[in-house]
């Protein structure tokens, strides 16, 4: 006579649990994915100063101002669809030595951004460690400024970066 098989119920109601949880966080992402990221990153990133993509624009256009460079900390392929007019590509794999490089003028202002400010938040606090004091991570990032209708170069259109970002974008906006 074998033994029940007592694992089998807890194995269902987990697999059963973690369907619900996938299907719903799927459902959930499309109108609050965004407004997410742009209220957890400026909290796990604290120490880094944020911008929103208003006072950016703002900021550009404003002719009293000292303009900040942009850096776009996306990859590549993300960067050769789009970016912020003007914006400098920066991989953010590049050494810190080849940021000292680039870093001249320790004051000039630099605006960095990624796709949602998670990867560049991580650039801004790397720019701070190297003494950079002058930095802000964009807000919501590409998404945020390309859903709130500033202008971009290259497309009207966004690289999704992965399948999350490609729920967090407007259909009109992702890039095929």
């Amino acid at each position: 006579m074998s033994k029940p098989a007592h694992w089998k119920k807890p194995v269902l109601v987990a697999s059963t649990i973690l369907v619900f949880a996938i299907v719903g966080f799927g459902l959930w992402l499309p109108s609050n994915g965004l407004d997410a990221a742009r209220k957890f990153i400026p909290w796990k990133f604290a120490e880094v100063a944020h911008i929103s993509p208003q006072e950016l624009n703002t900021w550009l256009k404003d002719s009293n101002r000292t303009a900040p460079h942009l850096w776009d900390i996306r990859r590549k392929d993300e960067f050769d669809v789009s970016h912020l007019p003007n914006a400098l590509h920066i991989s953010p794999e590049t050494s810190d030595n080849k940021l000292k490089k680039i870093l001249k003028n320790l004051e000039q202002p630099i605006v960095v951004y990624c796709a949602v400010g998670y990867r560049s938040a991580i650039m801004a606090e790397r720019l701070k460690a190297l003494e950079h004091t002058n930095v802000f991570n964009l807000e919501g990032a590409i998404f945020f400024w390309a859903t709130e209708g500033y202008p971009l170069e290259g497309s009207n259109k966004v690289h999704p970066f992965n399948s999350m970002g490609s729920l967090m974008l407007r259909d009109d906006l992702e890039a095929d």
